[in-house]
């Protein structure tokens, strides 16, 4: 059993390698992230202070915000991936970390599990043109994530999607997990 845990911004290619990567390992991989927590709150909590809402930090930018509900639904997810990796379950994470107490959750509910951490890093540059032409995120997300998702990480593999298709970034990530992977 393995778990790959992808971290990086919105609009940085998590979900895209993580599938290119489900499509590229020998066994076979099942994946989660970030997006089934918000999923698991009923719509009225969303862009609700209780819930998961869009607010501005103290330097004026966007970031996605997250109440005592919102929080609580994060952590339960945290140990959902948790279990689900200590059942055997071979699982790939794509994963935003928001602040440093979920950065610090995380890392606890994790330990003792086989982790590989994936910092998934891409230009602000291409990350705000991949954000304008999705056209389903709130814009200024990445730039209000770029800073803070990667702080006090310690990565095992670290790539850049700012130029390389999905396929080709889960090719190298593939080449550098250890054998047991």
């Amino acid at each position: 059993m393995g778990l790959i845990f992808l971290n990086g911004t919105t609009s940085s290619g998590k979900t895209s390698i993580a599938s290119a990567l489900q499509e590229q390992l020998a066994r076979p991989y099942c994946v989660t992230g970030i997006d089934d927590a918000f999923a698991m709150l009923p719509a009225r909590l969303h862009n609700n202070r209780d819930g998961f809402f869009f607010d501005r930090d103290e330097r004026g930018l966007v970031r996605l915000n997250f109440g005592p509900i919102g929080l609580a639904c994060l952590k339960a997810h945290h140990r959902s991936v948790a279990a689900i990796a200590r059942s055997g379950i071979d699982l790939i994470c794509d994963e935003v970390i928001l602040s440093d107490e979920l950065r610090q959750d995380w890392c606890d509910v994790l330990d003792g599990l086989p982790t590989v951490f994936v910092g998934l890093h891409c230009s602000l540059e291409e990350l705000e043109r991949r954000e304008i032409n999705r056209g389903d995120r709130v814009i200024g997300q990445a730039r209000g994530q770029f800073a803070i998702v990667h702080s006090k990480m310690r990565y095992d593999i670290e790539v850049d999607s700012s130029q390389k298709p999905p396929s080709q970034l889960a090719a190298e990530i593939i080449a550098d997990l250890p054998a047991s992977f």
